[in-house]
């Protein structure tokens, strides 16, 4: 498996409550940061946005058009705000701590942090900041909604020959959380007692990125 996709699968086993995790949330220049009732897909660890169930068919970010028959879905007043502790999502084959780290009789240095995976694959996702949450509590709606328009929403990727195969590719988001910083880790297996150590950096200000949706 990709690096991408060891770290997508493990956390998603881990944390399904919090969906999946982007190795690379940046949208970069082709559409802003992933919003709720986004339909795309994921690939190489990317989410790639086709159009939003909550606008309109002539929104200027549909650039590439939207399915035939689309119809808005008018769910918005449904959309509550939070926040997210600062947090480490483990694989559970990843534990807290290396063995230099059990061993030592000294302290760590400050914001050090380190992670062992023993031989099985594993992932790591760790945010040192609080992260901005948006949720949708009408999920049975959006549900029902991606049930009935899924065929459409798959024959029109299918239309725009962009490799998504299967109709289980097609992603309607319903949360997302963002975060200034985070750190994402894949151990892709096979090597015993393998670790990772880093520092975080309080004073650093990324871009806001997405972490999960």
């Amino acid at each position: 498996m990709a690096h991408y996709d060891i770290f997508r699968h493990h956390l998603l086993i881990t944390a399904p409550a919090y969906g999946y995790a982007l190795w690379n949330p940046d949208p970069g220049n082709l559409y802003p940061a992933v919003e709720i009732g986004d339909v795309g897909y994921i690939r190489k660890g990317r989410f790639h946005r086709l159009f939003n169930v909550l606008l309109p068919a002539n929104h200027p970010s549909h650039r590439n058009g939207v399915p035939e028959y689309h119809e808005q879905l008018d769910i918005k007043n449904h959309i509550i705000n939070g926040t997210l502790s600062p947090h480490s999502f483990c694989s559970t084959s990843v534990t807290l701590g290396s063995e230099s780290d059990r061993q030592a009789d000294g302290p760590k240095k400050d914001g050090e942090v380190s992670f062992l995976c023993r031989m099985n694959q594993g992932a790591v996702l760790c945010l040192p900041i609080r992260l901005k949450r948006r949720t949708q509590v009408a999920i049975k709606r959006f549900g029902k909604w991606m049930i009935r328009h899924i065929d459409t929403w798959f024959a029109w990727a299918q239309q725009l020959e962009l490799g998504v195969d299967r109709m289980e590719d097609i992603i309607l988001v319903t949360g997302t959380h963002r975060t200034r910083s985070s750190t994402n880790v894949a151990f892709p297996g096979g090597r015993e007692d393998a670790q990772v150590s880093f520092r975080a950096d309080l004073k650093v200000d990324h871009s806001q990125r997405h972490c999960y949706h």
